[in-house]
């Protein structure tokens, strides 16, 4: 329950732009007629059929807990033709250093930034990074795009919803992400950043996105960050190109994404670049060994497993390729570490294979690596994971021994009263990279993001050009590899 007033605290925060039908609704039930009580002045509400506390207290300016304090009665839920008196809304004096601005609004540009001032800034340059202190750490406009189902906000009433219904509102679904994106921003506010946050609700519907890209205000972004159905990314993208303004893509999987567009970012590594990150591993830490590759007949991707053997022997592994499990038994070796890379996307396939080689763990040194997506298994036994050496290689993996992820979920624990979600740590770490990139590189950053590292709580980052194409944009193709030891997941790369 808490969570949902968490969101309707931030609902109140963005940008009226955003749902202008909904504000419009909230003036309509505004009452002019006014009373005095014991020296006060109240606004007197009628309660009409479907309108909810809260409806009511965005209308007026106030509080929740304001109207129910004046109104204890409504603790047991609202009735038609209910009277309510609605205190005058207090005056708060807001601190502009922390304050989301209303993009629907013009507000006060920094000087020197004015969008009609500003001229699009080349990606290219000749300037060697992080010498070009002029465009250090300068204001700037980052754009903010996540599907918020604002106009489904008038139906959620947490008075009658069951939690389980509330925990299936489509307006809650990507709301971790801009939690942990607003923790990353107060992070670097202190350390300096100055910046002007337009967030923006956008759906399903193109119409409506290509409506809000007339915006003028866009054309001035620094950065956008696009949580966006596919159709309304490469709509927003096409925009970014054309404006050269960089565009990240927190999500998606699919690698056309990328495709002739040199300002987007895709965060989301390929599959390919986890072969290539997995050899790399293994040339590194397990090159005594020998690598037996188990094909999957069932599994999805039939070359797989012969791309892998490629990266391996590119890398002069000891490499064999296994068709079957039985074949694989019959290739271990007692001399040597035998690493095991099995394909499975069922438990059923992962768990037979495991329990047959945890058979012979005692007979054979053997480390398992699983692939391509084990970490999302479920029901795999513990006691195989740890027996058999288990490697896994993801995307996302948090430590939560790490002091700075502490930090990240306490302040996360404060300030939303919740454990961070996978998409809480995602929305921080892309909003602590990229600002972190506009506050050392400026908009210049794309052409410094190939060596720009920085400690984040899940994902890494290791950007480069799709293809080696200078015409296509950036990919992340940093995996992480850990593995199963004492029973607890360690990070290895």
């Amino acid at each position: 329950m808490y969570r949902l007033f968490c969101f309707l605290a931030l609902f109140s925060a963005l940008p009226c732009v955003l749902a202008q039908t909904y504000q419009d609704q909230l003036k309509a039930i505004h009452s002019a007629v006014v009373e005095q009580k014991d020296g006060k002045s109240f606004y007197v509400h009628m309660v009409k059929k479907g309108q909810t506390l809260y409806m009511i207290s965005k209308a007026y300016g106030v509080e929740v807990n304001d109207i129910i304090a004046e109104n204890p009665v409504v603790k047991e839920g609202l009735k038609a033709d209910q009277k309510l008196l609605i205190p005058f809304p207090v005056q708060k004096k807001e601190n502009p250093a922390t304050r989301i601005p209303d993009p629907g609004s013009r507000q006060p540009e920094p000087v020197g930034t004015h969008p009609a001032s500003r001229t699009p800034v080349p990606v290219s340059t000749n300037v060697p990074c992080g010498s070009d202190t002029a465009n250090r750490n300068k204001p700037c406009h980052v754009v903010l795009m996540l599907p918020l189902y604002l106009e489904e906000v008038e139906a959620m009433n947490p008075e009658t919803a069951a939690e389980e219904a509330i925990e299936n509102w489509n307006s809650l679904k990507y709301l971790p992400f801009y939690e942990g994106f607003r923790l990353a921003v107060d992070s670097l506010q202190k350390q300096g950043l100055h910046l002007t946050l337009h967030v923006y609700d956008v759906g399903k519907d193109t119409l409506v996105t290509q409506k809000l890209l007339k915006n003028p205000e866009l054309k001035s972004a620094d950065l956008i960050i696009g949580l966006l159905f596919n159709k309304n990314f490469q709509l927003v993208a096409k925009f970014a190109l054309e404006n050269n303004i960089p565009i990240v893509n927190p999500l998606s999987e699919r690698s056309d994404v990328v495709l002739n567009n040199e300002m987007v970012f895709k965060v989301n590594p390929s599959k390919n670049s986890q072969l290539e990150s997995l050899a790399d591993f293994m040339q590194k830490s397990m090159y005594r060994g020998q690598i037996i590759i188990i094909r999957n007949g069932q599994f999805r991707d039939k070359d797989i497993a012969d791309k892998l053997k490629k990266e391996c022997l590119a890398r002069n592994l000891n490499v064999i390729l296994a068709e079957g499990q039985d074949v694989a038994i019959g290739k271990l070796s007692k001399g040597k570490e035998n690493v095991l890379v099995a394909f499975a996307d069922n438990n059923a396939y992962a768990l037979d294979l495991m329990r047959r080689f945890y058979e012979l763990r005692n007979d054979y040194n053997l480390s398992l690596v699983g692939l391509t997506d084990w970490e999302k298994l479920e029901g795999l036994e513990t006691d195989f994971l740890n027996g058999l050496n288990t490697h896994l290689v993801s995307p996302y993996f948090v430590d939560y021994s790490v002091a700075g992820v502490k930090k990240m979920v306490l302040n996360y624990q404060v300030n939303y009263k919740a454990d961070p979600e996978p998409l809480a740590f995602q929305g921080f770490d892309i909003g602590y990279y990229f600002l972190s990139a506009l506050m050392k590189f400026g908009k210049l950053f794309p052409a410094c993001i190939k060596d720009f590292r920085l400690p984040t709580s899940q994902t890494s980052f290791e950007f480069r050009r799709a293809g080696n194409n200078t015409a296509n944009g950036f990919e992340n193709r940093h995996w992480s590899v850990y593995q199963y030891e004492n029973f607890k997941l360690v990070r290895l790369d």
